[in-house]
């Protein structure tokens, strides 16, 4: 992919709505498009002229999409919840930390044995439960 100013703002663009939306990387996004090396080479640099367009399309897009995102969820609020609770459920395939590895295809498993790695993973989900229930209802105190 070129390198370009307009290449690398709209690459910044779609990084940061990736962001914005749970369950995808802009990371990701941006080794989609073939510029997450470049971009990280140039801010290892202090490359201003390359980080500047993907800073501004970041900026735009952030703005820009943030409007979108509110207005779907003001006329579409079901929908737009559902589509957003997918991306997540869909990501969890890929972040669940118990792998087999066979070749390059990785199979996810559940874990045999019950070992300090899992309770802390099992500990760590329930306290961002706990978390998650305690802001719910602190913000249901407020309104």
């Amino acid at each position: 992919m070129p390198h370009t100013p307009i290449y690398l703002f709209f690459s910044g663009a779609v990084a940061i709505m990736a962001m914005i939306l749970p369950g995808i990387s802009g990371s990701f996004i941006l080794l989609i498009l073939g510029q997450y090396k470049f971009i990280l080479d140039a801010v290892t640099r202090y490359d201003v002229i390359t980080i500047l367009p993907v800073a501004l399309g970041a900026v735009i897009g952030l703005v820009t999409f943030a409007r979108v995102l509110s207005w779907l969820l003001k006329n579409y609020h079901g929908l737009t919840v559902a589509a957003l609770v997918g991306f997540m459920v869909g990501s969890l395939r890929k972040v669940w930390p118990w792998k087999e590895v066979e070749g390059e295809i990785e199979n996810n498993i559940l874990p045999t044995i019950l070992n300090q790695e899992v309770f802390m993973a099992i500990a760590l989900a329930v306290l961002g439960f706990v978390f998650l229930i305690f802001i719910e209802r602190l913000a249901n105190k407020k309104s």
